[in-house]
């Protein structure tokens, strides 16, 4: 992998300090994309297995063959992967927040199961998930794909217990 762009999606798609410290993180899917971009979230970039059609108007890169399979996260990766902008206001602290339907969520260490959650909060009309600190990484490319785009229709906080106390 001599391209900097395709290490930069495996490092996306492997790492959360990459995540973290770049901003950034990876969007597999052609319906989790046009999820995110139907929510208005900032997509810089798209690539594309050989064959498949963009679903963005974000700059494009097209993977060669076999490439796909040796980066995505998945056995059986889709075709489209996009590289999407972390919104930079995710501390409770950051937001004029009036606590009315929040979930919080303690140290939830499985995927999985925190994109269970943001799916029932979207669908339950949630107004903020707000996660403690030992949590999963809400960017988790198994977050990101369990959420079912929920991810990018309910607003992910994090803020430490005491925190959350004094907002009530």
């Amino acid at each position: 992998f001599t391209n900097p762009k395709v290490q930069r999606l495996r490092r996306l798609l492997g790492r959360r300090s990459a995540r973290s410290e770049e901003g950034a993180f990876v969007i597999e899917g052609a319906v989790l994309i046009g999820e995110a971009i139907s929510a208005g979230w900032e997509l810089e970039a798209e690539f594309v297995a050989p064959g498949a059609e963009p679903v963005s108007h974000a700059p494009l890169f097209e993977l060669a063959d076999g490439v796909l399979q040796r980066v995505a996260s998945t056995d059986h990766p889709q075709p489209n992967l996009a590289v999407a902008r972390i919104p930079t206001e995710r501390a409770l602290s950051s937001h004029d927040l009036v606590p009315h339907f929040v979930v919080v969520v303690d140290q939830l260490n499985d995927p999985g199961n925190l994109g269970t959650i943001l799916r029932s909060s979207e669908a339950a009309g949630v107004d903020a998930v707000v996660l403690t600190p030992g949590s999963v990484d809400p960017f988790n490319p198994k977050v990101v794909r369990a959420s079912a785009g929920a991810l990018f229709h309910v607003p992910v906080l994090t803020a430490p217990v005491d925190d959350l106390r004094s907002a009530g």
